[in-house]
């Protein structure tokens, strides 16, 4: 699953010390000269703000967890591991009213692991199930643990390569009929960006050479038979482009907007003969649920 965010441009709250403070206003934890940040647009726990030490309570203790570990280790990171971040570190750590510490204060690994013995908060974030269909879903206000649940959710027909919300967006265009990946042309930038087509150079000029258009290529890769006839594609080059079926899934948002071609039959007849391919058989099982 893609894990490139916009969240890494936000590098203000990667400024140290982290200095928290309890005050008659509240709680305070300050990046540097700046607050840092309750970062409930990566996993909405405690609008309040912070707190931490033993009576802490899970909400709060949570969201400051979420907060120091995006910016250590990314969105994807905090999210996975922030009930047990707040448990081993912002709880038991973090004892004083007022307290300074720098990354390397807990970047290791210990604080993330579960303890026998110790009351965890609840992990909330949202799974593929908790999640709207991509249709119904707000792409410009959801949180990342959203997004994450999102891309999960259609993993076999998200594009991997990129920002993440961005395939997300893509996604949902191919769907509505506003873009048309059929249309794309063949560079052999996009071409090693697809999943799986892990080919020659001599072979991805070939494949660039021949065809006009994504469309053209999608179906001979996925329909097309005897891929190794083609001059230029050796038998290990072809198993390999067969073998990338699934990653051309993925580009064009489902099987049902790879064009037609004139061996579709006989290709997938083909494909059924060859079930000891992970790759081949995930894409059968792709096509198949595409037109039950």
């Amino acid at each position: 699953m893609p894990k490139k965010t916009d969240y890494s441009r936000k590098t203000k709250w990667k400024n140290e010390p982290y200095q928290g403070e309890r005050g008659v206003g509240g709680n305070f934890v300050h990046a540097g000269d700046n607050l840092l940040d309750k970062h409930l647009f990566v996993h909405r726990l405690a609008p309040g703000g912070f707190d931490w030490g033993p009576d802490a309570s899970d909400e709060k203790a949570s969201q400051l967890a979420i907060a120091l570990l995006a910016p250590l280790k990314g969105v994807d990171y905090a999210v996975e591991h922030y009930h047990l971040f707040a448990e081993n570190f912002v709880r038991r750590e973090l004892t004083d009213d007022t307290w300074e510490i720098k990354r390397q204060d807990y970047r290791s690994d210990e604080y993330v692991e579960a303890i026998d013995g110790r009351d965890y908060p609840e992990n909330t974030a949202p799974g593929p199930e908790d999640v709207p269909d991509l249709e119904d879903a707000d792409l410009e206000s959801i949180t990342y643990a959203a997004e994450i649940a999102l891309a999960e959710k259609y993993a076999e027909v998200l594009w991997q390569s990129g920002n993440r919300r961005e395939n997300l967006r893509r996604l949902k265009a191919i769907w509505s009929g506003e873009e048309d990946p059929a249309s794309d042309a063949v560079a052999s930038g996009t071409l090693y960006r697809i999943q799986g087509l892990d080919i020659p150079s001599n072979a991805r000029s070939t494949v660039v050479k021949q065809f006009d258009s994504m469309g053209e290529l999608a179906a001979w890769v996925c329909y097309g038979r005897n891929h190794s006839q083609l001059a230029g594609i050796s038998d290990a080059s072809a198993k390999k482009i067969r073998n990338a079926r699934p990653g051309f899934v993925q580009y064009f948002g489902g099987t049902e907007h790879i064009p037609e071609h004139d061996s579709r039959e006989m290709s997938l007849s083909e494909m059924s003969n060859t079930r000891g391919d992970t790759a081949q058989q995930t894409f059968t099982s792709t096509l198949s649920e595409a037109d039950e």
